[in-house]
């Protein structure tokens, strides 16, 4: 397998003369990024159930890497997996049983197909007792679009920022301790109102809704699944390349499911109130949001043809990633304000 380390690190010097090799022998043998073999894709849509149980996704197990992202094939599914430390959430603060297991991220994965955006979060522990319960999870994932983007801040009064870099052009807000909730297991559509627990908001902070993406979350797998038709999330691939940017936050969340839901306050006006987020900086979250802002954030590249499937950044594609095989590519992407590309 071929780790191949971009933005932030650089390839050895010795590797240059090999890959100028790979490319005039592989390039003639695929012409088109549907071509590339090392996903092995089959179905054409994905056989994903959004209800919070992850089995579908097949298992990935991160112990032992390194906090980063990593593209691999598990179960027939190309996917984009972040893999996030436990036990890495904020310990700054009293008042609730920090180190907070139900906030601690896990796992963030990201596939999709010519219908839909899928998504997963696995944290550490939900160990509240009931979905709809005051502090259950909440998960607020910022969406650059290609390259566009206006806004920074997260949403439910969390006082967090994301990059400028990664501003966002579509939020997407899951809210367990939404009073809409209730039991171990729910799974609901898009919502149109801040009490609710599975929103997309647009630049000027209007739901975007429609009538076929879903949320589902289940206590039992610490795990929410969702699914987003690409009209929702902006649109189709295209253009020649194509990724999404993304940021991502975790708190406790609550709302009485029709007029408001926000994040829990943790420090006061002006203190993020982030508990855990996509970054390698740690121990601690703290350390990454102590100014209000996250540095860190991860870009995912899709197919710009159906059905879309995520691939490497491009500039490995075709003439390296036709090589490699399907276990996975040790694909970092380690982005912070101010770093050299």
């Amino acid at each position: 397998m071929l780790n191949i380390h971009v933005r932030g690190m650089s390839l050895s010097r010795a590797l240059i003369p090999l890959l100028v090799i790979l490319v005039a022998i592989l390039l003639p043998l695929t012409t088109s990024y549907a071509q590339v073999e090392v996903l092995q894709i089959q179905p054409a849509s994905l056989s994903i159930t959004v209800d919070g149980n992850p089995s579908e996704w097949g298992t990935y197990d991160c112990t032992g890497k390194a906090p980063g992202l990593y593209l691999a094939t598990v179960d027939g599914i190309p996917q984009w997996i972040w893999c996030d430390p436990e036990g890495d959430e904020r310990t700054d603060f009293t008042g609730f049983g920090a180190p907070d297991p139900r906030v601690d991220l896990v796992q963030f994965r990201v596939t999709a197909d010519e219908n839909f955006v899928y998504g997963l979060v696995i944290v550490k522990n939900m160990d509240f007792a009931n979905l709809g319960q005051n502090g259950a999870t909440a998960v607020l994932i910022t969406v650059n679009w290609n390259g566009t983007g206006t806004k920074e801040w997260f949403g439910l009064i969390s006082d967090t920022n994301i990059s400028p870099a990664a501003a966002w052009f579509r939020q997407i807000i899951i809210n367990l301790g939404s009073a809409q909730l209730s039991g171990t297991q729910a799974t609901i559509g898009l919502q149109d109102n801040w009490g609710k627990a599975f929103l997309v908001v647009n630049e000027t902070w209007q739901f975007v809704t429609d009538a076929v993406s879903l949320m589902g979350a289940d206590k039992a797998y610490n795990a929410t699944e969702f699914k987003i038709a690409w009209s929702t999330i902006g649109g189709t691939p295209g253009g020649g390349q194509f990724y999404l940017r993304l940021g991502l936050i975790t708190g406790r969340g609550y709302g009485n499911g029709t007029d408001y839901g926000d994040v829990w306050d943790i420090g006061g006006p002006g203190v993020s109130d982030a508990l855990d987020c996509i970054t390698t900086t740690g121990p601690n979250t703290w350390n990454e949001v102590q100014d209000g802002v996250v540095d860190y954030y991860i870009d995912l590249y899709f197919m710009t043809q159906p059905p879309y499937y995520p691939i490497p950044e491009p500039f490995i594609i075709p003439a390296i990633v036709a090589g490699i095989s399907a276990g996975g590519i040790v694909y970092f992407i380690k982005k912070r304000k101010n770093a050299q590309d």
